[in-house]
């Protein structure tokens, strides 16, 4: 008989919903919006039974899927910059006074964990400084002044801003003007140690000509780098 044929009842179910898919649409729309605080207890309650696999199932996918993960993220923030931004800022401005005092008790609150992080942070940076640069004057002002710049912008904007190295620390970069980026702390917390493969080549090629331009060895001269890349060029005095 017709009904028990299955692949007779897949094609007429198929034609169905490809004839009826506004209305389909239209009526599963309609339910969600009747039943949506059903549905929302619904997933609340088998995410709290499921806690453990959902987790699981999760970090698994993370770990298959890290650089499509990434690359997402990245474009996603990439289109969304000026939006992220102002609701950084107005998140800010409403949230102020709390932020402040949120921050000063987490700092009462964790002194020694708070100083341990920074010594090594300070460890981290020193140990990554180029040796030929490490009694560099010049090079001292130049992190110095971009230090100075993303607190000029966090006063003027009302948005947090940090110094960003482009090629992490913590995946072998250097401490280096070359390296840094003044970018919105919310840009810089959700990137990640994340790094793209041609920014991590061209300051390994700035840093090479950098020391060859400060030991005398060979003249740099017009060759094309990136701005910040080539402020770093100057020699020390």
């Amino acid at each position: 008989m017709p009904y028990k044929d299955k692949e007779k009842i897949r094609e007429y179910g198929k034609a169905y919903r490809e004839a009826n898919k506004e209305a389909i649409k239209e009526k599963r729309k309609a339910y969600l919006e009747a039943n949506k605080e059903a549905i929302a207890e619904y997933k609340k309650a088998y995410r709290e039974a499921n806690k453990e696999a959902i987790a699981e199932y999760e970090k698994a996918y993370r770990e298959a899927n890290k650089e499509a993960i990434a690359e997402y993220g990245k474009a996603w923030r990439e289109a969304n910059k000026e939006a992220l931004n102002e609701r950084s800022k107005t998140y800010y401005e409403a949230n102020k006074e709390a932020i402040a005092k949120k921050n000063k008790a987490w700092h009462q609150a964790n002194k020694e964990a708070k100083a341990e992080r920074q010594s090594k942070r300070k460890a981290l940076k020193r140990n990554a400084v180029p040796k030929f640069l490490r009694n560099c004057e010049d090079e001292k002002k130049r992190l110095q002044e971009i230090y100075k710049i993303r607190q000029l912008l966090s006063d003027a904007t009302g948005i947090v801003y940090h110094v960003d190295h482009m090629w992490p620390l913590s995946g072998g970069g250097p401490h280096w003007s070359g390296n840094l980026q003044v970018i919105t702390a919310q840009e810089n917390l959700s990137k990640g140690a994340s790094v793209d493969e041609e920014i991590k080549a061209t300051i390994k090629e700035g840093l090479k000509y950098a020391r060859q331009a400060y030991k005398g060895r060979k003249e740099v001269g017009s060759r094309s780098l990136p701005t910040w890349a080539t402020v770093s060029l100057l020699r020390c005095n």
